[in-house]
């Protein structure tokens, strides 16, 4: 099946972020996120690609120019750790990865902890 794959931006990811804190606080849902930066110019293409990497209920949002944010609901370190390594393996570029698992603190701190990393 060929879907068209649109790629949300910053505004749509930060509501979504928000939304998953509010569910971890309210509900004690788990969630973390993975950030993935990307070569310039790159995220329009390779976001479809990640995207295909991830459960349905996952997310992939352009954060930056050159990073992308792909949200995970319903998931624990260890698995926030999995899929930053699966989406690592997806594409044949080189990006820089960094996952981190939703502990209760704010959106800025969350997002400081995984700063993307090379690989």
């Amino acid at each position: 099946m060929n879907r068209r794959f649109l790629l949300p931006g910053p505004d749509v990811g930060r509501l979504l972020l928000d939304r998953l804190i509010a569910e971890g606080v309210r509900y004690g849902r788990d969630f973390a996120l993975v950030r993935i930066s990307v070569p310039m110019g790159a995220a329009d293409a390779v976001a479809p690609l990640l995207s295909a990497c991830l459960r349905d209920a996952d997310v992939i949002v352009r954060w930056e120019a050159d990073e992308l944010l792909a949200l995970l609901p319903a998931t624990d370190r260890p698995g926030a750790e999995r899929a930053a390594q699966r989406l690592r393996e997806c594409v044949d570029l080189e990006l820089g990865v960094g996952a981190a698992h939703w502990v209760g603190d704010t959106a800025h701190d969350l997002l400081a902890r995984a700063e993307p990393r090379p690989a």
